[in-house]
């Protein structure tokens, strides 16, 4: 057997090729093998552990016969596929499925085969080849045929060998097309995937889409826009002009042009034409992203949008012609909020769908639209607020959609993931169950298919914050060092310190559900403070330092859901309910010797701000209304420092008295793009982050911003900084961060 190159497929030392024995015994024998209790007789396809039948897949029994006949060589696994598909082109994972088998029906103890990563597999346990004679009744049956024969007349004789050669040739046809409709290795017998990038999380992909044939993946990542040969991972940079960041929407049907949104500065987007092959890229709509092809290539459907330093949030649907003229709006945000995902095409080009998301504390409604975007008429198909923004219409009718797991909070997704998929009858209706297709590596962000929708793709993001730790110098000015304090890969969120300096408050989601943990910064395993049932977050100390307060809100709890506000022991202890109300996501204290301690809760686009007693509950003053913002109290308890939220292009801070409500601003100048606000220990500066995903990918800041309005950065990363919390002595700080890795995947035979 050779390869295209002529070279022999086998080993690259002397041994026979693959399908050779080992070893001959003469006239009358074959081949019989022994290793452990197992016997393999390749001739009879018998598999046998003490003298028990054993049952394999045929190509699993191939596999075992090529490993056990070259035992203790390794076999190379381009040279396995050759030999055990010599007429067909599969994937990888037809071959691990089959090893996966044999070391289940073997088991591992012993071992039997080792795996050489990268290169292939070789066969470790020890094997005895036996002659397997022919019995003397199978001697005696044949001696006895050829005495028969013999007596038959040669007419006849002729006329029986004729028929025997008919009926063992008609035999062997039927057979042989029985195993080749029942085991042809192309044949869909389960969902194969496949890991087609592997950029670390310095270099995320950003977007990807797969050609109309499927034999391309065009993506982006921090370096530019890439086309990769998916079948041998041959990679090419498209070219593009040196200033022209782009993120990869959809290909054109002619497969030679990608649509593209272009990223530009300040925060804006816009859809362009480009060409693999290089030259100038055509501007097609001024204001949009995530463009989708219609099947015929004769429009776009893309989003309106709000862009923020993370990414891309759809507030309208737009159809234009497919060079960028005549755009017609199809879908609004509903003035409630909610953001639109890319929108994908039905196979006739007649209606688009896209995931409608609206978001609030601890909650989140998600559905997906069908709109006959030539009349502007949209209707729900179904709800579920596991939804995330990938979905993808098949040419037969079919609905992939993403599903992520359970929100752990507020500021945290499951990081699980899947595929799943419903039949949609002509009418739009939905038919049938819907059916999951497959376990995503991580959240599945969006989806994309081959013009026949035998190949799908998908991007998925595994990204998780935990709490660091570090050194700052005096007064706050530099940081000197971090480590990491949380070395599990929970999501974890660190909101306070114990009075003596010595240990971080923080929320984590390690044992499924946001429990409040306590980790002094010299240990390795934190102390877990308080479970319970429902989501537990923020964990925060009253001002004398006698008790932490945290807020406990049901699962999945929307905005008329009771939240609480509790209290426990510093040590740990019996919890006590402090007040209830609706929608908490914010509660801080000031420290002794003031006594002021605020809450917020959310009403539709504002917030209202309560102040509190930590024995008494709450105060009948009337609550401070501000549109939706984050906020900080001082040490002193005499300020509020404000940062709006969802407005990314923000370089101003609002400061506000707590006593007589007066406000002043401050500007982070050259800061656009401030996320998350604290005080420092001595209440002289504030520390800021600061976040952005750009035309260089994405990066991150920590800045020291005094209350002149002087910004002095203290840490950059390509991570992201959620928050930082200065100790109470002012020389340690403790550092939400958050790290991952975003790549592409495909799946077949779905």
């Amino acid at each position: 057997m050779s390869d295209e190159t002529g070279r022999r497929v086998g080993s690259k030392n002397s041994r026979e090729p693959l399908f050779a024995a080992t070893g001959t015994f003469g006239p009358g024998t074959a081949e019989l093998y022994e290793f452990g209790p197992f016997r393999l007789d390749p001739a009879e396809r018998r598999l046998s552990r003490n003298n028990e039948l054993l049952v394999l897949t045929p190509k699993a029994f191939d596999t075992l016969v090529l490993l056990v006949r070259n035992s203790g060589h390794l076999l190379e696994k381009d040279e396995l596929i050759r030999a055990l598909w010599p007429d067909s082109f599969v994937e990888e994972g037809n071959l691990t499925n089959n090893i996966s088998l044999l070391r289940k029906a073997l088991g591992d103890d012993p071992p039997y085969i080792e795996t050489v990563p990268k290169l292939g597999y070789r066969f470790i346990g020890a094997v005895r080849q036996l002659p397997k004679t022919v019995s003397a009744s199978q001697e005696r049956r044949s001696a006895e045929l050829e005495l028969v024969s013999e007596a038959i007349p040669e007419r006849r004789r002729s006329f029986f060998r004729h028929w025997v050669a008919i009926v063992f040739l008609a035999s062997i046809v039927i057979a042989a097309l029985v195993w080749a409709n029942w085991w042809n290795p192309l044949r869909r017998t389960e969902v194969i995937e496949r890991k087609l990038t592997a950029n670390s999380s310095e270099n995320i992909v950003s977007s990807a889409a797969v050609s109309p044939d499927g034999k391309y993946l065009a993506y982006a990542d921090n370096m530019g826009v890439f086309l990769k040969l998916i079948r041998t991972g041959e990679t090419h940079s498209v070219p593009l002009p040196p200033d022209f960041s782009a993120r990869v929407d959809d290909w054109f049907p002619d497969g030679s042009h990608l649509l593209v949104s272009r990223e530009e500065q300040p925060l804006k987007a816009s859809l362009w034409s480009i060409s693999v092959f290089g030259g100038s890229p055509r501007l097609l709509v001024h204001d949009g992203s995530g463009g989708s092809l219609s099947p015929d290539g004769a429009h776009i459907a893309f989003s309106r949008i709000d862009l923020s330093p993370s990414g891309f949030f759809g507030r309208e649907e737009w159809v234009v012609h497919s060079d960028g003229t005549d755009p017609v709006k199809v879908a609004a945000d509903k003035a409630d909020g909610s953001l639109l995902g890319k929108p994908t095409w039905s196979p006739d080009g007649k209606r688009i769908a896209y995931v409608r998301t609206k978001l609030a504390y601890n909650s989140r409604t998600s559905s997906v639209e069908v709109n006959d975007w030539q009349n502007a008429t949209a209707e729900t198909l179904f709800s579920d607020e596991r939804l995330t923004f990938g979905l993808h219409w098949l040419p037969d009718g079919r609905l992939i959609y993403a599903l992520g797991g359970a929100q752990i909070s507020n500021w945290q997704d499951s990081q699980e993931s899947s595929l799943w998929m419903v039949s949609l009858q002509q009418s739009g209706k939905i038919s049938g169950q819907p059916k999951r297709v497959t376990q995503g590596h991580g959240r599945i962000l969006n989806i994309s298919g081959s013009a026949d929708g035998k190949v799908l793709i998908y991007r998925s993001e595994n990204w998780s914050p935990s709490v660091y730790v570090g050194t700052l110098a005096a007064h706050g000015t530099r940081f000197l060092a971090k480590k990491r304090l949380t070395l599990d890969e929970s999501a974890s969120h660190v909101f306070s310190w114990t009075p003596d300096s010595k240990a971080v408050l923080f929320n984590s989601n390690r044992n499924g559900t946001p429990e409040i943990f306590k980790q002094a910064t010299d240990q390795p395993v934190a102390e877990s403070l308080m479970t319970s049932a429902e989501q537990l977050s923020q964990p925060r100390v009253t001002p004398d330092g006698s008790e932490i307060l945290y807020i406990s809100a049901p699962k999945s709890s929307g905005p008329e859901t009771p939240t609480s506000i509790f209290a426990i022991p510093i040590g740990g202890g019996t919890p006590r309910l402090v007040l209830k109300d609706l929608s908490i996501w914010n509660v801080q204290c000031a420290r002794l010797p003031s006594t002021i301690c605020l809450y917020s809760i959310t009403k539709g686009n504002t917030n209202e701000t309560f102040q509190f007693d930590v024995k008494r509950g709450k105060s009948t003053a009337a609550p401070q209304i501000d549109p939706r913002c984050g906020w900080s109290l001082s040490p002193d308890g005499s300020q509020l420092a404000i940062l709006a939220v969802y407005n990314f292009n923000q370089d101003t801070i609002r400061l506000r008295s707590t006593s007589t409500g007066k406000t002043r601003d401050l500007v982070a100048r050259g800061w656009n793009g401030l996320r998350g606000i604290a005080w420092s220990a001595d209440g002289r500066s504030l520390l800021v982050t600061w976040y952005n995903h750009g035309r260089e990918g994405r990066e991150s800041a920590l800045l020291n911003v005094t209350l002149d309005g002087r910004a002095s950065e203290l840490l950059h990363t390509s991570n992201q900084i959620y928050a930082a919390i200065p100790s109470p002595d002012g020389r340690l700080l403790a550092i939400t961060e958050g790290a991952g890795t975003m790549n592409v995947w495909q799946i077949e035979n779905f």
